[in-house]
């Protein structure tokens, strides 16, 4: 392609559809690989999370909870109210990871402030579960 004056122009290319979302729910992440599914409420402790992610079997199963990284990579602040891309549809803000903090609290991440923090195993009020797991 060439301007009005005869120059050539850059090529536009169309932007980058970075989450894709399945019939089934499987969110997929193209830029980091990963497979997402969003648990069901939003009041689950650590150990209900757990067993929720490594007992789920949509599209094959193989999940986990995700680790602070991963959870820290989908944070984009303003992309909704709760700073994640807005087809995750959850509902509420804090995540749990698979990370121990020790032997009674657990690493998870706050999208509404974009920041990390434990909680002790057994405090559920407000906490999602997340599952991932590499794209097959």
């Amino acid at each position: 392609m060439v301007d009005g004056k005869g120059a050539p122009m850059a090529e536009v290319k169309p932007a980058q559809i970075r989450f894709t979302k399945a019939d089934n729910g499987v969110i997929t992440d193209r830029v980091t690989g990963l497979d997402w599914y969003v648990g069901p409420g939003q009041n689950n402790t650590w150990h209900q999370a757990k067993a929720w992610a490594e007992n789920l079997t949509v599209a094959g199963g193989g999940w986990r909870l995700p680790t602070v990284k991963e959870l820290k990579a989908l944070y984009q602040k303003g992309a909704s109210p709760i700073n994640m891309d807005p087809l995750f549809q959850a509902n509420g803000a804090w995540v749990w990871s698979g990370e121990l903090n020790n032997a009674w609290s657990a690493w998870g991440f706050a999208f509404y402030s974009g920041l990390e923090g434990w909680h002790h195993l057994d405090y559920g009020y407000g906490r999602l579960a997340f599952a991932v797991r590499s794209r097959r």
